[in-house]
C-alpha cells in the first residue's frame, strides 16, 4: 500500500495489480488509475468517469484525490 500524505491527506492507494491502484480516504473509494500500453495512467473517479489522462502516476493520484470531496468528521 502506498499513504500519500500532503494535498490528498488521509489518502490510501492499493496496487491492485501491476498498473492499477485504488484509492480510498478514510475508508471511502475514491477512484482509480490504469496505466495504459502506451505509459500513460488514465484517472477515473468513484463513478468511473475519466477525470484525465496523465505521464505519471504522482498526478493521476493528485487528480483522484482531488476528485473526491473531502470528508470531516
Amino acid at each position: 500500500m502506498f499513504h500519500h500524505d500532503g494535498e490528498g491527506a488521509g489518502t490510501t492507494w492499493a496496487r491492485v495489480e501491476d498498473g492499477f491502484h485504488v484509492g480510498s480516504r478514510h475508508g471511502e473509494f475514491l477512484g482509480y488509475i490504469d496505466r495504459q500500453p502506451d505509459g500513460r495512467f488514465v484517472a477515473f473517479d468513484l463513478h468511473s468517469r475519466i477525470i484525465g489522462g496523465f505521464v505519471d502516476l504522482t498526478s493521476a493520484m493528485r487528480a483522484v484525490s482531488s476528485s473526491s470531496p473531502s470528508r470531516t468528521a
